[in-house]
């Protein structure tokens, strides 16, 4: 999941590049630009297509890109068209993403090399070659010159995609904060994915009716990743919430102190004086956040005395340990507190008070290692798969400098307290109104429908008739981010009011980020389905993943044609499934029996 700018800066920050990328000459375009129009014309006339392999197409669009800049689309334009699966879209949308992640690493001489071993040769003698394409050996270049996430890691070959960069200037204020402290792109979508899902347990006003039933913004989310990941930084997205338990929790403990003082005086009675003293009341336990290893009566009671709880726990095994003892098996109310339904319990002791939580309120963070997914979540049929959003972490061998990234006259605990205290100041002002009724305008609610219909079908022919449910609590999952924006406008401008429609905006960035969580929540549930011997490793698995769906939809024997219809299926690019069928030729998966003929193995 790093992002290509992410391995570019690495590069530029290493000794190596430091020492072997000084400022180059600029070479001379308008002589390039002719040889670039040579070449073309070879390639057309022999309709030679040189783009044919993935990584190769990227480099030229990098070469082109470095070269030109914008100018340079047309020929990259020219050159994909050779290719029989050529797509205008696509390759404009290819050439935007070379344009936002060149550096200049790959040299124009990639294009010629490329050409030179297909047999379209352009004289060395009439290029005019510069000085600096002179320095700069051919076949190197187009070896190592393009950054290594952008050529091994582009859609499902080896990483899941992140949240598209652009959002984050339009986020609300106390996000945008949040964000901007995070140095690399994976952590900066952690702290907003996690942050949003925080910031859902105190937002008690905020509802919804989605269905006919009364929704509130309480979510649901798992991030797993490697030892190394940095999904450690999540703990940052308590400290938005965590001066508002401790308020609650500190209340709670000066009326247990009272409530114990008051039990001792009437208990000191005697006679008459007791028979006509009421014996103090128990006061209801006041917390937001209750730790995950409680047991299931005082989950329960916690619960039914507040309405509205967070667990969050930075170890999936806390979960997964509680729920396998006898005493703190409560899954299924944590199941049923997603849509806020109804569960009652039986107190034990001498009152034996039973008691109904009529809407339970809950919001679960939860981070942990790969294993503690399936652990927690053993299979694709599990209820928990269907509630849980997931964004799924990975490691990276590269060192990373600790000291000249952040500031260290404000540490990150500062930063995230100081954003809380604001927080519960507009938690404070926000319960002040007894119910805030969100909405969709009409024409948002056209395109949420039209948006999760879409990805409906996508994900059932994906995956079939068991990934409904996932689908169907995706939505649930949207509305309740909007939710979480649109309070955070109020928390902005100071004005609260008893309705709150969504911005369009905030609805654009939830749609932005949902379309990555699906993506994100369809490789784990991949990996938990029955069958599949993928462990849950994050990195270096979704392709795998990918893989096995795309040949479940091919015949034994396939063609050139059925992979077609299978890209088309499965909503990739033809490229995409020629790329993964090679890697299953490579892997032993598939035997290439003659020219666009295959069977698998």
């Amino acid at each position: 999941m790093t992002s290509p700018d992410f391995y570019l800066q690495l590069l530029d920050n290493s000794d190596t590049a430091s020492a072997t990328t000084a400022q180059k000459p600029a070479l001379h375009t308008e002589d390039t630009a002719a040889q670039i129009e040579k070449l073309i014309s070879e390639l057309q006339t022999t309709g030679t297509d040189i783009t044919s392999d993935y990584n190769d197409w990227i480099k030229i669009g990098f070469a082109l890109a470095g070269q030109f800049g914008e100018a340079g689309r047309s020929y990259f334009h020219r050159i994909s068209s050779l290719h029989p699966d050529y797509s205008s879209a696509e390759c404009d949308s290819k050439y935007d993403e070379c344009l936002k992640s060149n550096q200049g690493r790959t040299n124009i001489s990639t294009l010629f090399y490329l050409a030179e071993q297909q047999g379209i040769t352009i004289h060395k003698g009439s290029r005019n070659r510069t000085s600096a394409e002179r320095c700069l050996p051919t076949q190197t270049t187009s070896d190592k010159n393009v950054a290594l996430s952008f050529v091994e890691t582009q859609e499902e070959d080896r990483t899941l995609p992140m949240i598209d960069e652009a959002i984050y200037s339009t986020l609300p204020d106390i996000l945008r904060k949040a964000t901007d402290t995070m140095c690399i792109r994976q952590e900066k979508d952690l702290i907003l994915i996690g942050s949003i899902v925080t910031l859902s347990c105190a937002l008690l006003p905020f509802r919804t009716i989605y269905h006919g039933r009364t929704i509130f913004p309480n979510m649901y989310l798992f991030v797993p990743g490697p030892a190394g990941s940095g999904k450690g930084r999540l703990d940052f997205c308590y400290r938005l919430v965590r001066p508002i338990h401790v308020e609650k929790r500190e209340a709670w403990q000066i009326a247990q102190a009272q409530y114990k003082q008051e039990l001792e005086k009437y208990r000191s009675l005697r006679g008459k004086d007791k028979a006509a003293a009421t014996p103090p009341i128990k006061p209801p336990i006041g917390l937001l956040r209750i730790p995950a290893n409680s047991s299931a009566t005082s989950f329960a009671e916690t619960m039914a005395d507040n309405g509205n709880l967070i667990i969050f726990e930075t170890e999936g095994d806390t979960v997964v340990n509680t729920f396998k003892s006898d005493y703190g098996n409560y899954s299924d109310n944590f199941r049923k507190a997603f849509a806020h339904e109804e569960f009652g319990y039986l107190r034990r002791g001498n009152d034996s008070e039973e008691r109904e939580v009529t809407c339970p309120r809950l919001t679960v963070v939860l981070s942990g290692t790969p294993e503690q997914v399936r652990s927690l979540i053993p299979n694709a049929e599990n209820g928990l798969l269907s509630r849980f959003i997931f964004y799924c972490m990975s490691s990276t061998d590269q060192w990373l400098d600790g000291f000249s990234s952040y500031d260290a006259d404000h540490p990150l605990e500062k930063t995230f307290d100081d954003l809380g205290t604001a927080f519960k100041d507009f938690y404070s002002r926000l319960n002040g109104t007894e119910e805030i009724r969100f909405r969709f305008s009409f024409i948002q609610q056209q395109k949420f429908n039209d948006f999760f219909r879409e990805e409906k079908q996508r994900m059932k022919a994906l995956n079939g008739d068991s990934y409904t449910a996932s689908s169907h609590r995706l939505s649930w999952a949207a509305i309740r981010m909007a939710m979480v924006l649109t309070a955070l406008r109020m928390m902005e401008s100071g004005w609260i009011t008893d309705t709150a429609e969504c911005s369009d905006t905030d609805f654009s960035t939830v749609l932005s980020i949902i379309k990555v969580i699906s993506a994100h929540n369809d490789y784990v549930f991949n990996t938990l389905s029955d069958g599949n011997s993928e462990e849950v490793k994050v990195s270096e698995t979704y392709s795998s993943a990918a893989r096995s769906v795309l040949l479940s939809k091919l015949p034994a024997r396939f063609t050139s044609q059925d992979m077609k219809t299978a890209a088309a299926l499965i909503g990739r690019s033809p490229r995409t499934v020629e790329r993964q069928i090679r890697r299953a030729i490579e892997n032993g998966q598939v035997q290439e029996l003659g020219r666009g003929t295959y069977k698998k193995i």
